[in-house]
């Protein structure tokens, strides 16, 4: 005699397994990527943050599309003459003086000195965004 489930009862499901997939591969290695680029966004702040040095420098040339890029040369306050370009920034034209921030160990490590040291938008931004990635790998890898 066959044993029967009650009408209207939910067949059981089986148990879940992993299965490596494409999709969920490529959304994993995404989420890796992002938490490697917020990592370095918040260690370049930290960087700049503690041993950050303020001079002036002149914008030399500004270029880009839809990132725009300020390039500004300044001297460092050991005497060296710097050349660098930064997309942090927010206003400044070509000729004009401006304030720079610079990392004294790695003077091409810079931004303008009005742009902010907070570490909470990249860590939040690139971090919410990993985690996101990294939930839609796991989903997918999981049947």
């Amino acid at each position: 005699m066959k044993h029967s489930r009650p009408e209207g009862t939910p067949r059981p499901r089986p148990p879940r397994r992993w299965r490596l997939g494409y999709e969920g591969v490529v959304l994993v290695i995404m989420a890796f990527v992002f938490v490697g680029v917020g990592w370095s966004e918040v260690d370049d702040l930290y960087a700049l943050r503690h041993r950050g040095e303020v001079v002036t420098g002149t914008v030399v040339d500004r270029y880009g599309g839809k990132t725009e890029h300020l390039v500004v040369e300044f001297v460092t306050r050991g005497g060296a003459k710097v050349q660098a370009d930064t997309t942090h920034f927010f206003d400044a034209e070509v000729g004009q003086p401006i304030e720079v921030i610079y990392d004294r160990d790695h003077p091409q490590l810079m931004q303008t000195a009005d742009y902010g040291l907070d570490y909470g938008l990249p860590a939040g931004l690139y971090g919410v965004v990993a985690v996101g990635f990294a939930i839609a790998g796991v989903v997918k890898l999981r049947y």
